[in-house]
């Protein structure tokens, strides 16, 4: 039995079934995909399983022993004939730096996708899903959505994972498990008191770009059967967002000009607008916390909420929104967009007009409808713009070729949030996938997790690897599960 159907619940569900297995996939939302299905689709697929091993070590700083090092690595070199010979075409490959850069990235470590089929050269997460769903479907998993696990049913002595309570349409099923449960059900990015429990700065307003329904509920049923956590405090941000009343999930913010400013609620400039913070463990200036500016005032966090404010130049260029992963692919890496659950305008009229972006003939004006205080906008763009004319930001550094005024009215704003890619944070693992315990370190009998439930990346992120550790960690759970004795 798998709990979660995204990529890594897809390749369990197929080692499984290719192993002469019968595997059922419960899956909690309304489509299959999870974060696989939403995301740019780049694997790092090494060669030198040795060189991969040493390399998972040294990210781990010390959580990541060796033999689990090692047998991450000698699956992960199969991740690409694996994809081959179930007839995957890979697109062009190429080395790419993670978010620090290659932090000695070996050269045998290429970033890789599948073709899309649509005349892509690269294709996306939600291409590389449908080529995993493909598999399961003609292998004849049983596919059960809208199927939320609720607990696990444990023996009480011996601490074997006997299945699952789940619930279908309202009604509560007990889901038996003959060999063992596997655990592919995501992290707890949408989840916001999970997020101000295990994320530090979690008071400012967070929100998933990915899946809306990666809620941590996996996490707290492993933990009631004693399992021990690992790597819980740790997130991959995304492109600063904007996140829509209605809708679940964040837009990432990509303006097409260069003419726009972060300000916080006193109008002020508090970080370097030409860089992201991206799949990278870094910290963040919205989650700063100086004094506020009038000291008789309470401690706050005073770039939160804060505020992308641009010109009439910045509205025509286009889209505010990412629209683009790389020139001519489009943008199928946050749900908004891999859901097409809305249709951007190409001059952000509509959304003017929904009130989404507020507009208003000067930058006081636009100040008070956003709750901006008015005198340092004003203050601030023109000190911006200042900056733009000497070709120099003396305050931020940001880069020369992205200073362009704010200077044509009607001036926008919108509010801005912090997106999340995903959290890494779960069940502690051993070499073969299996859930740890609290108590002792020893495997919880007949459970296994995989994917980013409880990744395997706690401290450093290479780029490119969670999609990666959902095929290596899909293969191993399967084969693993697929190795336990029948139960009577």
């Amino acid at each position: 039995m798998i709990v979660g159907y995204g990529g890594a619940g897809a390749v369990a569900a197929i080692t499984v079934a290719e192993a002469g297995g019968r595997a059922i996939l419960l899956e909690k939302a309304p489509e299959a995909g999870g974060s696989s299905a939403v995301c740019s689709g780049g694997m790092r697929c090494p060669t030198d399983a040795r060189q991969t091993a040493q390399y998972i070590k040294n990210l781990g700083l010390g959580t990541v022993d060796a033999e689990t090092s090692r047998v991450f690595a000698e699956t992960w070199v199969e991740i690409k004939p694996w994809f081959v010979k179930r007839g995957a075409r890979f697109g062009e490959s190429k080395r790419e730096p993670g978010p620090y850069g290659n932090m000695g990235v070996p050269d045998e470590f290429p970033v890789m996708t599948l073709e899309s089929g649509e005349g892509y050269v690269r294709g996306c997460g939600r291409d590389l899903f449908a080529f995993l769903d493909g598999i399961v479907k003609k292998l004849g998993v049983e596919i059960m959505l809208r199927t939320p696990a609720k607990r696990l049913v444990q023996d009480p002595v011996t601490k074997e994972i006997l299945g699952v309570i789940a619930e279908s349409h309202g009604t509560s099923l007990a889901v038996r498990a003959k060999k063992a449960v596997v655990m592919t059900c995501g992290g707890f990015e949408a989840n916001p008191d999970m997020l101000a429990t295990y994320i530090n700065p979690a008071p400012a307003r967070m929100y998933t770009s990915g899946t809306p329904y990666n809620t941590g509920d996996g996490i707290k049923m492993v933990m009631a059967a004693g399992a021990d956590l690992w790597h819980m405090d740790t997130i991959e941000w995304g492109t600063q967002g904007f996140k829509p009343d209605g809708m679940a999930a964040a837009y990432w913010l990509q303006p097409k000009g260069q003419g726009w400013i972060d300000v916080n609620r006193y109008g002020r400039r508090f970080r370097d607008e030409s860089t992201s913070p991206r799949h990278a463990k870094s910290h963040l200036e919205i989650f700063d916390f100086p004094a506020a500016p009038d000291a008789s005032r309470d401690a706050e966090w005073p770039n939160s909420p804060w505020y992308m404010v641009f010109d009439e130049k910045v509205r025509q260029a286009g889209p505010i929104i990412l629209t683009e992963r790389f020139q001519g692919a489009p943008p199928f890496i946050t749900y908004n967009s891999a859901r097409e659950v809305y249709a951007w305008s190409r001059d952000n009229s509509a959304e003017i007009q929904k009130g989404w972006i507020k507009e208003a003939g000067s930058l006081a004006e636009l100040a008070a409808k956003m709750g901006i205080a008015p005198a340092g906008l004003e203050k601030t763009v023109g000190d911006y713009n200042r900056y733009c004319s000497s070709g120099s930001d003396p305050e931020y550094r940001r880069k020369p070729g992205t200073l362009a005024p704010v200077d044509a009215p009607p001036y926008y704003g919108v509010e801005c949030v912090v997106s999340i890619v995903n959290t890494q944070g779960g069940p502690k693992r051993n070499a073969r996938s299996q859930v740890v315990s609290a108590l002792d370190g020893s495997p919880i009998p007949r459970l296994y997790a995989g994917g980013e439930f409880g990744s395997i990346w706690g401290f450093l992120y290479p780029g490119a690897s969670n999609l990666a550790e959902c095929i290596v960690s899909g293969i191993i759970c399967g084969r693993n599960a697929m190795a336990e004795k029948n139960r009577e």
